[in-house]
This record gives structure tokens, sequence and C-alpha cells, in this order.
């Protein structure tokens, strides 16, 4: 964030951060982490609307945690690490389209001191900003090049705390193997990520945005299978 305030021209700034029950740690680490940054740009002329901490525990299991046979009968894989990431931009677009948000700002990076993250790799980046413009989002991923942390510790500078009760994931690093490599196929990933998870998330939003609610645990089920359906007739 620090770096896009210092490259793009932004003139105001939402907060927006999610949360659902596979998280845990400091849950206050993002309203915080978006308090600080409010204090370091205080004296640029910016209009700082507050902060936005949504718990979507209850679509991330319906989404993500109940489809798990699913995505393993019909791509042969399953992590649910590109779809969490994925999942989390796309419940960030209804408030973007409330406030008339076209720029989601994130701090994503290709590789962290030499360590792939699977659901930040290259290619699973390049696709969460082209299935984002179809909402007519464009994703910023300022910090998507640099791969050593030392030089985001220079971005952040010496006022930045360093804050060691971090939030903190129950699936972290479960996509190794017993080596310490990622041994999912790539193309299985995206082949879920754009025939699958998006538009089962995308029909989620298109929900919310007219009915402005979650839908209910039946809706949900329903549109898994047209959406298995229209999977069935690709294949």
């Amino acid at each position: 964030m620090i770096l896009a305030l210092k490259e793009y021209e932004v003139k105001s700034l939402l907060g927006i951060s999610l949360y659902h029950r596979v998280l845990y740690g400091n849950k206050n680490e993002p309203w915080e982490n978006f308090n600080l940054l409010v204090e370091l740009f205080l004296s640029k002329e910016l209009d700082f609307v507050p902060f936005i901490y949504l718990d979507v525990g209850n679509l991330f299991e319906q989404l993500i945690l109940h489809n798990i046979a699913i995505v393993q009968k019909y791509f042969g894989y399953f992590t649910p690490c590109p779809a969490c990431h994925l999942f989390f931009h796309m419940m960030r677009i209804p408030i973007a389209n409330f406030y008339n948000i076209q720029k989601i700002i994130t701090g994503e990076r290709e590789s962290h001191n030499s360590v792939e993250k699977l659901n930040q790799i290259s290619e699973i980046l390049d696709l969460y900003k082209s299935l984002l413009e179809k909402h007519q989002i464009e994703l910023v991923q300022p910090i998507r090049k640099i791969k050593q942390d030392v030089n985001i510790y220079r971005i952040l500078g010496d006022q930045w705390r360093n804050n060691i009760n971090t939030l903190k994931c129950s699936f972290s690093n479960n996509y190794y193997d017993e080596n310490g490599k990622i041994p999912f196929e790539f193309d299985r990933i995206m082949d879920s990520i754009t025939n699958f998870y998006f538009p089962l998330f995308s029909s989620v939003i298109h929900f919310i945005n007219t009915q402005h609610e979650e839908p209910d645990e039946q809706w949900v089920r329903e549109k898994i299978l047209k959406v298995i359906d229209t999977l069935k007739d690709k294949r």
C-alpha cells in the first residue's frame, strides 16, 4: 500500500479486510496496519474511509471447504489456497461497487525470499487480474516483483511496527510435499479457477450486489450444481 501511494495518484483509500474461521492469531492485525498507514500519510491530501472488516466464514465454508470432493473429482487435485485468494479478491467487489471503486491494491508477491506460494505464482496472479477485469476491477500489485523481504522492510521504514503476533492461517504450507516442492500441475489449478471457482464466485457477487445480503446454503448448492453441469458440457 505504501509503494502504491508513492507510485500512483491516490486520492481516497478504503481499507477492506475479510475474515473466516480458518484464520487465527491477532485478528486485529489488518485493522492495526491500516490505522498505522493512515497515521503515516495524514500529511497527504487523502480521503480515508473507515476500515471495513467482514466475517465471510459461512460463504468460505460453502464455496471452498464443502467442495473439496468436487474439485478433486473434476480436476484431480485439491488445495484451498488459490481459490481462497481469489475468493478474498472477489468478495471485495460488492464493497468496491458500492463506493464506486475501480482499483483494488494488494500485497501479492511472486516470490518470498525465493519461496513460492501457490496462490501467488506468476501465472495465477495474472489469472486473478484477468478475472477481476471481467468485473471492471483493476487489480494493482505494486510489490509483485519484489523477491526479498529485506526490500519490503526498506519500503515500510523504521516507523513500521514489527508485530510478532500476526494473523495466521490453519492451511499454511498445506501444498508442499515431503521434499518441500509443490506437486500439483498448474494447468489443473488454472482450469479449476477459470471453470469452477470464478463462475461460482461471480454468481455470488451478482446475488450480493442485487439482494444486498449473502445467499443461503440452498441457493449456493443449486448454483454449484449448475456450474458443474456447465463444466460437464465443456469436457
